[in-house]
């Protein structure tokens, strides 16, 4: 799994604090360990995947039920390589029907990825709607948000990190250590002005089953 930012990235935000100096590595295993939970926590706020910021370039298939209309919501999608729908009904493999680009349907945003929606071409395409079988659209292609995370990500990343360890320097109820397990513990929630930083990634209620 891939972390949003480094302990070397967060330590240059606070160039004021002991934590700036290259040499001292003392708390950089804590503060690896916080960026990972910030990191996945993001995640989970955001409503999507593990790494979904930093995800793996290899493509993989989602299904998605169909919803009877001509607009499909899907996970956030960075390169498409193919679409197929059951047209039948049915869900064995050679039940689903090949679509193809521009022609029975457009991707959407236009010019620009993440794909957020698929759109069926109601204009010059022979498709209706997507239909409404359950698990009756399967996509193949690269799924997330950016190849690398955007930089409010990164920043969102790192201010809930350093909250965490000041917290846990400062003894709040909401951050400790476990001695015995050698484990960070962490309330599971992030800071309002994180969540400000993230709230354009929020992801639309699309139905998956990866």
């Amino acid at each position: 799994m891939a972390d949003y930012a480094t302990t070397a990235e967060l330590k240059a935000d606070v160039p004021d604090s002991p934590l700036f100096d290259p040499a001292d590595e003392s708390y950089d295993v804590v503060l690896g360990k916080m960026i990972t939970a910030a990191s996945r926590l993001i995640d989970k706020y955001v409503g999507g995947f593990e790494n979904c910021f930093y995800p793996s370039t290899d493509t993989a298939t989602r299904y998605f039920d169909g919803n009877g209309e001509d607009a499909l919501w899907i996970d956030p999608l960075l390169s498409l390589t193919s679409l197929a729908v059951s047209e039948s009904g049915g869900r064995a493999a050679s039940d689903y029907t090949t679509w193809t680009l521009n022609t029975d349907f457009y991707t959407y945003p236009y010019n620009a990825t993440p794909y957020e929606r698929l759109l069926v071409d109601n204009d010059a395409g022979s498709k209706g709607t997507f239909g409404t079988t359950r698990k009756g659209v399967k996509i193949v292609g690269v799924w997330g948000y950016a190849l690398t995370p955007p930089a409010d990500v990164k920043q969102a990343c790192k201010i809930q990190a350093m909250r965490w360890f000041m917290r846990a320097k400062q003894g709040y109820q909401d951050a400790g250590v476990n001695a015995n397990l050698g484990e960070m513990i962490y309330a599971q929630e992030l800071d309002p002005d994180v969540k400000m930083l993230l709230a354009p990634y929020r992801l639309h209620n699309a139905v998956t089953g990866w």
